[in-house]
């Protein structure tokens, strides 16, 4: 029962006050309130009446839909704030029934001949918004009429609502293309830009929209009159277009050149990007580009310190085109890298990583002296990655590495995290250049290792250079059945192989003493057993042969992982996402297939709701007391023959009872943790319609004879949460949420495939609705 009292909030004030006098005939009373302001003259009183009835509606605790008549006589008004409050209600409620719709729909229709441009656009904009197939026909008329208007603004707006068409029904749009492109030559900028997105949604499958001399000429001479977005999105289909020659390719560099300069980094990079695309298939050419775009990208790393996304971005860009193999371009404005101290730490780490690409003989000097200092820098993470850098600088340049392996020694005497650090980088520098072992001997018998990886890294370097290290068979004895990683203890056994081959008197016994801690503890990583083992009856059986097996080294010119990332970096595509993350764009981007199944979907669950004829109303305590007779997805003992469209066999659907297994059961943890690792699903929000079965024990019931069960459930406050789960084809995890205070009902729906959310989601919908639980 609602109280007549507004209640307070937490700090003690009352609510809004639109939420006041809620009393049982407040519906009444907004209704009557809206009929006496629909002629009053004074707009901010209408206003507050609006206001009033948008507030009820966002609250959700009554129905406001029994309003909309008098919020659709509302609409005759030219106050622009007025109609965009009442255009949100009336899309709200509008696909809630059709009568309402085509309501809405007139209104949109009337307001789209307004004498006003902006409410026309608007009126527009809102009929567009109606997600649902009656709406087309009386949609494509407007949206066709609107592409011809005078106002800019409508026709911008006409263009979008060609892509919403084409989204729900891409069959009624007739060939739209052609006025389209028609509409590229169009006086107003906006407008142009516009019908270049619409065509580049609407032709997705063919490659987006063709680009014809004619066209690029055109836009070229234009480009001006563009805004600095708009710039940048023509700039982005003149890189996909391909010159006929070599004359046209410099003609089009030329006027685009003075680009370069500009102070936006998306037009730079626009530009840099036409280039690019332009000469990859001439060596020559593309190195010259390289060299010409190098000052406009360090003069923007430059200039925007205060936007440090926009540098993060540019610097991707840079460390990209190092990547390439064009490290050298900026080596000699490797100072314009250094870091600052008001940088943050993304953005030092970044240079540092270019820093590291970049170094060459002519500034290695003043570049060590200046990674050293941020050695010591306060923050760890820089004080490792710039540890990380001298040890690829090493590896890049091994003519210059012993100058790099005596600062790093120098820095044993420094905190721990330096020293782990510095064992990292040794091992890979060793392993590509051993001859540098005497320089590390010093930090290698130092004992302020304490991290698990700079231990196993430590760990190979003895195993490795056993024969070059004094203390290597004492250090490696100091690890044996140490409560260490599995990983570790299996370097540690390959390491003492080694090392025995190589000093057995000294590792006989240390040797002896780890195949007897390991084949002996019942606990112990079985595959590291078998391993011990084995070698134990290998060395048992023939050492010699043992040895030569173990003494065969492979010589490391180039690391696998080198050439995995350089082979990557040429996938990147210049001046998109894929150099910020450094994946290919397939990899983080789901391709338009599967959006277009999606929306497929959602269609035909749309036209199988308005096919379907309206089943039996039954009594809910009948359903809950009886679940076998009605079984979901049967009506009378009949089998629902929506899924027999037509003779040929279709892929299901939609589920039912049927669909999943009966008694399934899983214990607490593992819900926990497939809730935990699985992504967002499906989720949908309704009006909660009875009270009397809003309750754990109904609710639990009701699931369960749709063969879902509960695993955990409380209330607090009058909202009742409450968590299921189901398996068919995959396993189905549900959070159930009703909020009496509300009246409201929320399902989040996760799956082990993603596809099966929405279809296990829609079937809790139906089940729900057939209750009269939910409207």
């Amino acid at each position: 029962m609602r109280s007549n009292q507004p209640k307070a909030t937490e700090n003690g004030s009352k609510p809004s006050q639109y939420f006041e006098g809620n009393r049982k005939g407040e519906v009444n009373e907004l209704k009557i309130l809206v009929k006496n302001t629909i002629n009053e003259k004074d707009d901010k009183k209408k206003r507050e009446v609006v206001k009033k009835v948008i507030a009820y509606m966002t609250l959700g605790r009554i129905d406001v839909s029994k309003l909309f008549p008098e919020m659709c006589m509302a609409s005759y008004t030219n106050d622009l704030v007025q109609k965009k409050m009442i255009y949100l209600y009336l899309t709200t409620y509008a696909e809630q029934n059709k009568d309402m719709a085509f309501m809405a729909i007139s209104t949109f229709q009337k307001d789209c001949k307004h004498n006003d441009p902006k409410i026309r656009g608007f009126a527009l904009r809102n009929l567009c918004s109606l997600r649902f197939s009656g709406a087309i026909e009386f949609l494509m008329p407007a949206i066709k009429e609107a592409l011809s208007d005078i106002d800019a603004y409508v026709r911008k707006t006409a263009i979008m609502g060609c892509v919403k068409v084409f989204y729900m029904q891409p069959e009624q749009l007739n060939n739209i293309e052609d006025q389209l492109y028609k509409m590229i030559s169009d006086n107003d900028p906006l407008v142009i830009i516009n019908a270049i997105h619409a065509l580049n949604e609407i032709l997705a499958q063919e490659g987006g929209m063709a680009l014809s001399k004619k066209m690029v000429d055109y836009l070229l001479g234009r480009l001006k009159e563009f805004n600095e977005w708009g710039q940048a999105t023509i700039l982005d289909e003149l890189s996909k277009y391909s010159p006929k020659d070599d004359k046209e390719m410099f003609n089009i560099m030329n006027l685009l050149e003075e680009r370069l300069k500009h102070s936006c980094s998306a037009i730079v990079l626009g530009v840099i990007k036409v280039f690019m695309n332009f000469t990859k298939n001439k060596p020559q050419i593309y190195e010259q580009v390289i060299t010409r775009v190098k000052l406009p990208l360090v003069t923007l790393a430059s200039i925007s310190e205060g936007n440090f996304e926009i540098m993060y971005t540019i610097l991707c860009h840079i460390k990209y085109i190092a990547s390439k193999g064009y490290n050298s371009v900026f080596a000699s404005d490797y100072k314009s890298f250094y870091c600052r101290v008001d940088e943050p730490t993304y953005i030092k780490l970044l240079k540092l990583e270019i820093l590291s690409q970049i170094a060459c003989d002519f500034n290695l000097g003043d570049m060590l002296n200046e990674l050293g200092e941020y050695v010591t820098d306060v923050d760890q993470e820089i004080s490792k990655k710039s540890i990380q850098a001298l040890g690829a600088i090493a590896i890049r340049l091994p003519d210059l590495a012993t100058a790099i392996v005596k600062q790093l020694s120098s820095f044993v005497t420094l905190q721990d995290y330096i020293t782990n650090e510095v064992i990292l980088a040794f091992k890979d520098i060793l392993r590509k250049d051993p001859k540098h072992i005497k320089d590390c001997l010093e930090i290698i018998q130092s004992d302020n290792i304490t991290d698990s990886n700079s231990k196993i890294a430590l760990i190979y370097i003895l195993g490795q250079f056993g024969s070059q290290i004094p203390l290597a068979p004492y250090i490696l004895e100091t690890y044996i059945g140490a409560q260490e990683s599995v990983e570790l203890k299996h370097t540690l056994l390959t390491s003492c192989l080694k090392v025995f081959f190589v000093r057995a008197p000294e590792m006989h016994q240390v040797l002896g003493k780890l195949f007897y801690v390991i084949i002996n503890n019942e606990n112990e990583d079985i595959d590291l057993k078998d391993r011990a083992a084995y070698y134990y009856r290998a060395l048992k059986s023939n050492a010699n042969e043992v040895k030569q097996f173990w003494q065969y080294n492979i010589k490391v010119d180039k690391f696998l992982e080198e050439t995995i990332i350089n082979k990557e970096a040429l996938l990147f595509e210049f001046n998109s996402l894929s150099v910020i993350y450094e994946k290919n764009v397939n990899k983080f981007i789901k391709p338009i297939e599967y959006f277009n199944n999606l929306r497929s979907k959602e269609l035909q669950d749309l036209n199988q709701e308005q096919s379907q004829t309206q089943t039996t109303q039954e009594q809910t305590s009948d359903v809950i007391e009886n679940p076998q007779s009605q079984p979901y997805g049967q009506t009378n003992g009949q089998t629902n023959d929506l899924l027999e469209i037509s003779e040929q066999p279709q892929q299901q659907m939609s589920l039912s009872v049927d669909s999943f297994i009966v008694n399934f059961a899983i214990d607490a943890d593992h819900f926990e943790n497939m809730w935990t690792n699985l992504n967002d699903g499906a989720t949908f929000t309704r009006m909660l319609v009875r009270n009397d079965i809003a309750n754990e024990t109904s609710i639990e019931q009701l699931f369960k004879q749709y063969r879902l069960y509960n695993i955990a459930a409380g209330e607090e406050e009058n909202v009742l949460k409450m968590y299921f789960y189901g398996s068919h084809q995959c396993q189905v995890f549900f959070e159930f949420e009703i909020n009496k205070n509300l009246s409201t009902v929320i399902l989040n729906t996760r799956s082990e495939i993603e596809d099966q959310a929405y279809l296990a989601s829609k079937y809790v919908e139906d089940f729900l609705r057939q209750v009269h639980l939910i409207e």
